[in-house]
This record gives structure tokens, sequence and C-alpha cells, in this order.
């Protein structure tokens, strides 16, 4: 063997010696930073749906309590606005239950607490969708008060008298009437435009003093409510 033969067979030898030992692809250590995904999500069975009022407005910070047929309150949540690609949904919620059958009960200051049949579950993943379930809204508490314009008029003038109709909730809306007793001696609508007053004029009386109240009749929104009593003092005219 020649002198350069020998020297490339001895180079090679002294590679091998040196050069680390790498391991096979099956025995790499698995990292323990990156977990491994799940080969299937798991799906919780939930009850869902949207819930609005009377007027079909929907209702945020419904509380929805889902209790079991046993009465045991399995899951609750409160209706809130859903993101949506066509705008947030609101009055929306959902409870993740499991296997059985419940009742949704709905509650929220001001409204009138009511019950829904919600059936069974009976499956893993099980979706139940209520649709648009009511809450009804509680009549606002109002409050009535009435002035005249002038507290003596004569036999051919009109008395008037300014109604307002106050609510902690909004500018009640409905009718208005003026009585002497029983009998009305004058009336009006409460609209929109109104903001909670109104004018209103009186029927032409004989000579007389009259103890008249202003009555708010009330609407499903709004409870009714009385004025405090006002004196009309009516003189007879100078001819």
């Amino acid at each position: 063997m020649s002198r350069r033969r020998i020297a490339a067979v001895l180079a090679s030898c002294a590679a091998l010696l040196v050069a680390p030992h790498a391991l096979p692809a099956q025995a790499t250590t698995p990292s323990h930073d990156v977990a491994a995904a799940p080969s299937t999500a798991v799906v919780h069975p939930l009850i869902q749906g949207v819930v609005v009022d009377q007027a079909g407005k929907p209702v945020d910070d419904v509380m929805v309590q889902a209790t079991r047929a046993d009465g045991t309150p399995q899951a609750s949540a409160q209706t809130y606005a859903s993101n949506r690609e066509d705008g947030p949904q609101h009055g929306y919620f959902f409870v993740e239950v499991t296997k059985g059958s419940y009742t949704l009960t709905l509650s929220k200051k001001g409204y009138k607490t009511v019950e829904y049949d919600a059936g069974t579950i009976s499956r893993r993943g099980q979706k139940i969708s209520m649709g648009e379930i009511v809450i009804k809204k509680l009549a606002a508490a109002t409050t009535t008060k009435a002035s005249l314009t002038k507290a003596t008029v004569n036999t051919k003038q009109h008395g008037e008298t300014t109604v307002t109709v106050s609510s902690k909730d909004a500018k009640p809306l409905g009718d208005v009437e003026i009585r002497e007793g029983k009998h009305v001696v004058g009336e009006a609508t409460l609209r929109k435009s109104n903001r909670g007053t109104v004018t209103i004029e009186l029927d032409k009386l004989p000579k007389g003093a009259y103890v008249l109240k202003a009555y708010f009749l009330g609407t499903s929104a709004f409870k009714a409510s009385v004025s405090k009593s006002f004196t009309l003092t009516v003189v007879k005219a100078r001819h």
C-alpha cells in the first residue's frame, strides 16, 4: 500500500473517533413545552336562547338559572350581548349542563320572575335552543303633580291645569283626567313629545269652589297615580 493511501485511511479513522453518534429518529426526546392537541374537543351539552320583554326587546343582565327535575340547581348565567358578524345579539344566554331534565328560571329587578320547561338533555354534546323567551317588565311606579294656571276664573273662562307625571324609568305616556269627585272636567293624553308634562284646559264651570285632582290612568308599562287635591274658584262673570 502506498504511503498516500495509508495516510487517507488513518485520517478517516480519526474522524470516526471524534464525531458524536447521532440518535435515531425514533429515540428523539419529546419537548415538554408544547402539549399535544386532543384528537377531538370536549363538547358539553348546553341550553341557549334569547330573553326579550313583552314588546320583543332583548333584555341584558337577566339571571338565568337551570334547575334539574329534582330541584337541584345545575348552572346559571346572565344574558349579555354576544358577538356576531351582523352585530351584537343582546339578551343572549347559554348554560352548560349535564344529562337530565331542566327548568329555566328568569329573574331581574323590575321584571316578573318566570319559569320555562327547557326539555331533556340525553346525549353528549346536545344543544337545546329555546329561541326567544319572554320576561315581562313590571309596570313602573309614577308620581302625578298638578297646579292651576289661575286659582280663580269666572264663569265665562276655562280653568287651566298643568300636570306632570314622572317615573324613575322613563317619561310616562298615557291618559290624564282632571276630576271633581267622579266627574271629569278635563282630559288629555301624554305623548312622547310632552316629556311628561301636559297643560289641560278645563270645562267652563258654574260659580262655586271645586276641589279637583289629576289622575294618570296608567298603562301596561306605568302604574296609575293621582295628584294631591287643589281648589279652583269660579266667580260670576261681570256683564
